[in-house]
């Protein structure tokens, strides 16, 4: 006759109704006690093993606790209310550690912008090695966003200064507040300009790294201002100075000019005086040799004429013009007065004639 234990029915019976949250929070156990009533199946060693594993899982106030902060961090995740939600969850997630309660704790903190606690948390959550029993979808997200906070995250830089009254910009914007300053910069590239009264700018670029923190001290050289000039004494204006005396023109050109004109009046005088001796002996004895004669004696008269009475008249001009004194105002006022007469006198020669064009300007 085969023996049964009472009390086997509601062992059953209570571990059935405990599934749901022990597969909830991965903490569900095969040990061999859970099936106690099938212990004369089971052999020599799963008795043995029994005890030791049955210690190890959690009780049922434990998971009745567990679970109903997981379920209020579900509810307060849904209602917007992130901070409530962390606080469940990570009860929870204190009670008994699963992943699923990591990763929902995790995405709290993400969701109220605190990146750095968010960072740890989903780092902690891809190390644990039950990360299996999370599912493709929520290991991928908390891989995606630990990657994107990380890429977003700002670097921290202590500037300080031992100049009082220094002006700090980042950027080119300015900085509120005295030294030392706690800046937060996105990563990469920035150019920080210190200036304070008396002392000379200083540029400082830097290369910001995301979640790091650095100090940088910057040191202000001072000012030294170059001497006043030495004031130029003012020189009181003399005299102005004395006009240079006017040039005298010469009257050598004048002399010569006369001498020509009178070598030209004594040549003209002889070949006139040829010419109308040729014309005599032309009228006497009318032959080619007398005709060409008085042609060519006469041409030579009226040319050496016209010469003589050209260079005359320039010689004459040359020999009466006034020195010119004026100079300054006096020499400018002059040369806009309007212009005096004038006297030409051209030499001319033909074929039968020759003599000499005057010609006057006023």
């Amino acid at each position: 006759m085969r023996r049964s234990t009472p009390f086997a029915p509601f062992s059953r019976l209570a571990l059935i109704a405990a599934l749901p949250a022990l597969a909830a929070f991965g903490v569900l156990s095969f040990a061999p006690s859970a099936f106690a009533a099938d212990a004369k199946a089971k052999p020599a060693a799963d008795k043995a093993a029994a005890p030791a594993d049955a210690a190890k899982a959690p009780d049922k106030k434990t998971r009745d606790a567990a679970r109903k902060a997981y379920g209020e961090g579900e509810k307060a995740y849904a209602a917007g209310d992130f901070a409530g939600a962390y606080a469940s969850f990570s009860k929870a997630l204190e009670l008994i550690p699963t992943p699923a309660a990591a990763y929902w704790a995790a995405k709290s903190l993400d969701q109220q912008g605190k990146t750095d606690d968010a960072i740890k948390g989903y780092e902690a959550l891809l190390a644990d090695p039950n990360l299996g029993r999370l599912g493709d979808e929520k290991t991928s997200d908390a891989h995606t966003r630990v990657a994107t906070l990380k890429a977003g995250q700002v670097g921290e830089v202590t500037v300080s200064s031992a100049a009082i009254g220094a002006t700090l910009s980042v950027d080119g914007v300015t900085q509120a507040g005295p030294m030392p300053v706690v800046l937060k910069l996105a990563p990469g590239p920035h150019k920080l300009t210190l200036t304070a009264p008396g002392f000379d700018a200083k540029d400082v670029d830097l290369d910001v790294k995301a979640g790091t923190k650095t100090e940088q001290k910057m040191d202000l050289t001072q000012h030294v201002a170059p001497p006043p000039e030495a004031p130029v004494p003012e020189v009181a204006p003399g005299p102005p100075p004395t006009p240079p005396p006017a040039e005298k023109h010469s009257k050598v050109p004048a002399y010569v000019t006369l001498g020509i004109a009178t070598g030209g009046a004594v040549i003209g005088t002889i070949f006139g005086v040829q010419a109308l001796q040729s014309k005599s002996d032309f009228n006497k004895d009318p032959t080619t040799k007398n005709a060409d004669d008085t042609e060519r004696n006469a041409l030579i008269a009226d040319m050496a004429f016209g010469v003589a009475v050209t260079l005359g008249v320039t010689g004459i001009v040359l020999l009466t013009s006034s020195d010119d004194t004026s100079s300054g105002p006096a020499k400018a006022a002059k040369l806009h007065l309007p212009p005096k007469g004038t006297f030409r006198v051209t030499p001319y020669v033909g074929r039968e004639s020759g003599g000499a064009a005057a010609r006057f300007t006023f």
